[in-house]
């Protein structure tokens, strides 16, 4: 390695995941608001967002496998480009508003598309040895992500939904200066495939495959109650305040797991970890199903500590174990598509579940759905059958 190194990666990977989980948060649980603001309605946000998410779905292989093969350019490069190219519709929708439909699915295409990116450049960093302690970083972005839910709520309660395109506008130019300041000592050269690491065996993809669909299922769970988060509240007497208090909590409950996640791999395997999570993702439906007020539902949000925060810790490691080198990118956007097919059906299904039969339909089949993703990571994580190495304990 060069002799060169990364000064405070942590602390600059930090900024980037904070950025990057702003942005997310804005596009996508604001997503509702803005566009009921212009007239859409439950159904047609439904559409929009699934057809998106489609379309993200099937652009993640090819992009991954660009950035897993990138000559001419870094990772670093590679990103930011994507960020640049999520300016314009954002800066378009803030001064000129019109043409919603394309514009808004362009900023949820490409900030999906640079999901696994961003886990990948962090990962780079702990393969090539930088000191850099992933879990805090991506406890930062949740921070960061209640941190915007909540002060945009109140920018939407004093300005209007108007102001959203605006607060992406800030956001996106933030995360692009997060990414020209994460420079690798060295570029992120595609790497070359070992011959002495043995491959994955053909029976470990196949269930690996049920482990993808027991995913997906979850994320159907979890974006049910994340993008109709501000339809969930209403039937309880919330508003977008409130929205932006639920999701707040449901950041902060995310930071023990990040937080603890290196010293936590010390003790099981990111296999068994992510096995675990699929029993947070289905008492969190359960629990905002069965919540009779604000106040409940608002305590149900732990339940983001050992499900969805412990899933995306665990599958970032658990790619990164079982996948060769050449195919990381790739590997860590399996589950990035995962989450997107998971929004893909939650927004489809869920604006007519609550156009046709309301709130508490939307959170059963959360509920029901969240429960078939918890079976299949129970059963095809199980310790004998999807191989993967022993646990490593994260470079702090």
């Amino acid at each position: 390695m060069s002799a060169v190194t990364l000064r405070h990666p942590t602390l600059r990977y930090t900024f980037l995941q904070g950025s990057y989980w702003g942005c997310y948060c804005i596009i996508l649980t604001f997503s509702s608001v803005y566009l009921l603001d212009r007239g859409f309605s439950n159904a047609q946000i439904g559409v929009l967002m699934s057809v998106s998410g489609v379309l993200a779905t099937l652009l993640q292989p090819v992009v991954s496998r660009i950035a897993d093969h990138l000559r001419r350019l870094s990772l670093r490069q590679f990103c930011a480009l994507l960020v640049l190219a999520e300016l314009a519709p954002g800066l378009l929708l803030a001064v000129l508003p019109g043409h919603e439909q394309l514009l808004y699915s362009l900023l949820v295409i490409l900030i999906q598309l640079l999901m696994p990116l961003c886990s990948a450049l962090g990962m780079a960093c702990l393969n090539q040895g930088i000191s850099l302690n992933f879990g805090i970083a991506r406890g930062a972005g949740s921070i960061a992500f209640g941190l915007a839910s909540a002060g945009c709520g109140q920018l939407v309660l004093v300005l209007g939904a108007r102001s959203i395109p605006l607060a992406m506008t800030v956001l996106h130019l933030i995360f692009l200066l997060s990414l020209l300041l994460f420079r690798l000592p060295r570029p992120e050269a595609p790497p070359e495939v070992s011959s002495s690491r043995q491959p994955v065996r053909r029976g470990a993809y196949r269930q690996l495959l049920w482990v993808l669909v027991g995913s997906c299922l979850l994320f159907f769970s979890h974006n049910l109650l994340n993008v109709f988060a501000f339809q969930i509240v209403q039937p309880l007497g919330g508003d977008s305040s409130s929205m932006g208090t639920l999701l707040l909590l449901q950041s902060l409950w995310e930071l023990p797991t990040m937080f603890l996640f290196g010293w936590m791999l010390t003790k099981a395997s990111s296999r068994a970890w992510l096995r675990l999570s699929g029993t947070g993702f289905f008492l969190h439906a359960l629990g905002a199903w069965a919540a009779p007020n604000l106040g409940v539902l608002y305590a149900v949000q732990f339940f983001e500590l050992p499900g969805y925060a412990l899933f995306i810790l665990a599958s970032i490691y658990f790619v990164n174990d079982i996948v060769p080198p050449d195919q990381r990118v790739q590997g860590q956007a399996w589950f990035t598509m995962c989450a997107t097919i998971g929004n893909v059906l939650a927004s489809f299904s869920g604006g007519f579940l609550l156009d046709l039969w309301g709130a508490g339909t939307l959170l059963a089949a959360a509920t029901l759905s969240g429960g078939e993703g918890m079976v299949l990571l129970g059963i095809f994580l199980h310790k004998n059958r999807v191989h993967s190495s022993p646990a490593r304990k994260e470079v702090s």
